[in-house]
């Protein structure tokens, strides 16, 4: 029996919410997935037929959620027996994850600032910088744009402030999205809040932000290291109060 729109949606935000506050490892999230998906779905759709519908409602499904015991129990039944114990990740594995991540940002900013140059540079004529003042000095605050002296100050400027916002969309959005980068899904890591719900996008921003300048970031690195090693959080992740797990 199908479901209605409604309900698909409810459905997916619903078991995405319970498994995201468990260590799984893609397999044995796919598989409690339909499990659960398919449990609830069976009990909504008796409740249809009951009803005299054609259809699964959203109704059906919250109150088949509610005769299984809840989410709690959802979670007792279907995810615990395979569950991982959670496992919070320092150093090593995070730093292999983000060199992963600046493999790939440095294919996607290459793109970006020769695409930002061919397009703007007939337009964005102006002065520019002595070769020792751009590197010293742009390269210090906007080390991810493009820093060529012989370039326009105003291209320079706009290659940088869009080199910033694809990095920080980059792990904002994917973290956001499934609490990983590329990079942390290659080495099996995940964020995650303190309390076990998903990350959310103000939250990967709030975490990433120490990306956009490498000395903030190491330094922060240090702090975890040497003040927060039980913890295994960088001073952003406890602003954000994240941490980052294997799964």
């Amino acid at each position: 029996m199908q479901m209605t729109t409604d309900a698909r949606e409810w459905l997916d935000a619903t078991v995405r919410r319970i498994l995201a506050r468990h260590p799984l490892g893609d397999p044995e999230r796919s598989g409690v997935t339909y499990e659960i998906m398919s449990h609830l779905h069976a009990a909504g759709e008796a409740r249809a037929t009951a009803a005299g519908r054609g259809e699964v409602t959203r109704e059906d499904l919250q109150l088949a959620l509610l005769d299984a015991g809840g989410e709690e129990r959802l979670v007792a039944a279907f995810v615990d027996p395979v569950a991982k114990p959670l496992e919070r990740v320092l150093f090593w594995r995070r730093a292999g994850a983000f060199a992963i991540d600046v493999l790939l940002l440095g294919i996607a900013l290459s793109f970006l600032h020769n695409l930002l140059t061919a397009a703007l540079q007939p337009f964005l004529g102006g002065p520019t910088l002595a070769a020792e003042v751009t590197d010293e000095g742009l390269w210090g605050l906007f080390p991810w744009g493009f820093h060529d002296s012989k370039l326009p100050l105003a291209l320079q400027a706009t290659i940088a402030v869009a080199s910033g916002a694809l990095v920080m969309g980059y792990f904002t959005w994917l973290e956001g999205l499934d609490g990983r980068s590329l990079g942390k899904r290659a080495l099996a890591v995940r964020v995650m809040r303190v309390d076990g719900q998903p990350v959310t996008v103000r939250e990967a921003f709030l975490r990433n932000l120490a990306k956009l300048q490498p000395f903030v970031l190491i330094l922060d690195t240090l702090v975890m290291v040497l003040a927060f090693r039980k913890e295994k959080q960088r001073v952003s992740d406890r602003i954000a109060d994240t941490i980052v797990v294997r799964t």
